[in-house]
């Protein structure tokens, strides 16, 4: 590090290449913290308080081939006289709450204030940089990178909200690091597993109240290509219910079978530009393919060129992700008139999947947010669920079924299905109950189902019990402080009244 550059400088340059190393660096930080502890003791015992402590007001260097640390604050041009009388304690307060705050940006790299620390404020701008950031989010962004005993001493000297007061000088604080720098090791030893505390750890992968959803999914994904199997299996509900979670949760149950499973996704900010979703999921396709090697990728060129021919162009152009497979074509498709055009090419793009979709390894294409899908994307589905010809392939789609009218593209699509008495696997989701809502928020808060019961209810009357909904409002509560979590008592707490007495509701 550069000589005699400050405390800002040096945790900048410390923490650039640490991010993603969790409680690193901590021996050296701790030393440095110690020091730095001890030059403020020595300026009370000079009579003075510093009053504007930041990481821009101490000079730090370390002397070269030594463990030696030097350490000087400077900036005193705040500081006033300590009182020779039973106030010493409050005059130095302001101080050592500064100490956990510069302490607090050491040990995990981040401004513990809302407006940058040493922003150059003045005036009534001042008061501004001593808004600290919520409970919630000191207690997650230093118990991921220190100790919890460490976390709480410096979360202490910061008085965040639920810890008592501990320390009434700075050689108390002094003392406590430097104990635990002696004890580092077996501190260190026993947080190994530490989880971050204060974080709301929505759960991944898991789904509540929609098992008999995924049955019916993986039942239709399993039967693909039987006799009698369908073709096409529908997923509505309502924006945030869980429609595009089960059709995942489905996908990493399959996993291990002998069954490509590609996606896509359609946008409404892309509805001008057609085919997107069905690009989108190719694109995963050939990818797949490749990733395989030269062998299979050789065969599925094959078997495509040996079904179109000549004319690969007429996909080539449309999906240029193939020609990772099939490469360049070396002829441009004949011309035709519009209609003629798109009758070939439908008729063409049933010929590909035809060619790709094998016994051997069935293709499910999900197609996500339908309400949202352009007409020729809908036009090409149809293709493929009425063509007799193409066996070993399911379609999966997604949509809202309350935003879609009698004059919807979508709702016209599946009429014609209908009337060709296409067979559908239609499959409802809804919002889940108050049991599944509580299980969801006792795994997110990691706390027993019998203690968040009150809590849930609330939450689910504000939600309705859309699992979207639910995240989203668990978020805006812990944002609010309004959900916190209590170092002292090791668990979540919660305003009750305050949260029946929002008006919001989520929607």
């Amino acid at each position: 590090m550069t000589t005699g550059s400050t405390l800002s400088e040096w945790i900048k340059l410390l923490h650039k290449d640490a991010r993603s190393s969790p409680m690193c660096n901590i021996n050296i930080i701790l030393k440095f913290a110690c020091e730095i502890s001890m030059a403020l003791a020595e300026i009370h015992s000079a009579g003075v308080t510093h009053n504007n402590l930041t990481p821009s007001k101490i000079i730090v260097d370390r002397v070269d081939d030594s463990d030696s640390i030097l350490v000087k604050v400077i900036g005193l041009g705040s500081a006033s006289l300590l009182p020779d009388n039973s106030q010493t304690f409050s005059s130095i307060r302001r101080d050592l709450s500064s100490l956990g705050s510069v302490l607090f940006e050491m040990f995990s790299g981040r401004c513990p204030y809302k407006k940058d620390h040493d922003s150059n404020l003045s005036g009534r701008e001042e008061n501004q940089r001593e808004t600290l950031l919520s409970q919630n989010q000191l207690i997650s962004f230093l118990t991921a990178r220190v100790p919890l005993r460490l976390a709480k001493s410096i979360l202490n000297l910061m008085e965040v909200e639920g810890l008592k007061p501990c320390y009434q000088s700075a050689r108390d604080v002094h003392r406590e690091l430097n104990e635990v720098l002696h004890n580092l090791d077996s501190i260190m030893s026993n947080s190994d597993a530490q989880a971050a505390l204060g974080s709301l750890n929505f759960p991944r992968g898991k789904l509540y109240g929609h098992d008999s959803h995924l049955l019916k999914i993986i039942d239709a994904c399993s039967r693909v290509g039987t006799p009698g199997g369908s073709k096409i299996t529908l997923v509505s509900g309502y924006s945030g219910v869980g429609k595009s979670s089960v059709v995942e949760s489905a996908k990493e149950k399959l996993k291990e079978k002998n069954i490509r499973f590609i996606s896509g996704k359609f946008d409404p900010l892309q509805q001008a530009r057609p085919l997107t979703a069905i690009n989108a999921a190719l694109n995963e396709y050939t990818n797949s393919i490749i990733q395989q090697g030269p062998q299979i990728s050789l065969e599925v060129k094959e078997s495509i060129i040996n079904a179109i021919n000549v004319d690969v162009g007429v996909l080539t152009t449309v999906f240029p992700c193939l020609c990772k497979i099939v490469g360049k074509p070396t002829c441009n498709p004949t011309e035709l008139g519009s209609i003629a055009a798109q009758n070939r090419f439908k008729f063409i793009f049933q010929l590909f999947v035809r060619a790709i979709t094998t016994l051997f390894c069935p293709i499910i294409l999900f197609l996500d947010d339908l309400h949202w899908a352009d007409k020729l994307s809908l036009q090409l589905i149809s293709a493929l669920v009425t063509d007799m010809e193409t066996n070993n392939f399911l379609f999966i789609g997604s949509y809202r079924d309350n935003e879609i009218g009698t004059s919807h593209p979508l709702t016209a699509c599946l009429d014609e299905l209908k009337r060709r008495e296409i067979t559908i696997t239609d499959i409802s989701i809804s919002c889940i109950s108050k049991v599944n809502v509580n299980a969801l928020i006792s795994d997110t808060l990691s706390m027993p189902h019998h203690m968040t019961k009150s809590f849930s209810d609330i939450v689910c009357k504000k939600t309705g019990g859309n699992p979207l909904f639910v995240t989203q409002f668990l978020q805006s509560l812990w944002d609010e402080g309004l959900l916190v979590f209590s170092l002292e008592d090791n668990t979540w707490k919660w305003d009750a009244q305050k949260m029946e007495l929002q008006n919001r509701q989520i929607s």
